[in-house]
């Protein structure tokens, strides 16, 4: 059986260390880009079990992202990380849940795993 697959796509280098880290016990594969535009370039290449993304990011918000995500390969679930952004929109577009900074890095374990096993997690923390 394979291990699942998380791509984790935040412009910021700190935040990718600290999701890999938090990740890396589970014993999925993870794999990071620090924006939307490589994180379609991942996409077409591979197959994923999970995106996690940041919503604010250069190049390419997560909103963007995750609409063309959907768009092109619609059973993959989104899960967006965003201190302020529009998470009615974001779910709209199919995300399927949003998480709020700060956030504890348990409570984005716990849903990435529920996520990841098929489980549905509550639309918005």
């Amino acid at each position: 059986m394979r291990k699942k697959r998380i791509l984790i796509v935040d412009d910021e280098e700190m935040i990718r260390t600290l999701l890999f880290e938090a990740f890396k016990f589970f014993d999925y594969e993870i794999e990071s880009v620090e924006n939307g535009v490589e994180a379609l370039k991942q996409i077409a290449g591979k197959t994923y079990d999970l995106i996690i993304t940041d919503y604010k990011m250069p190049k390419m918000d997560g909103l963007e992202l995750t609409r063309i995500i959907k768009m092109t390969n619609p059973s993959i679930p989104v899960l967006v990380v965003t201190s302020n952004g529009p998470e009615r929109e974001l779910l709209k577009s199919g995300a399927l849940a949003c998480i709020k900074k700060p956030f504890k890095i348990s409570e984005l374990q716990r849903i990435s795993q529920n996520i990841l096993d098929g489980g549905r997690p509550p639309s918005s923390i």
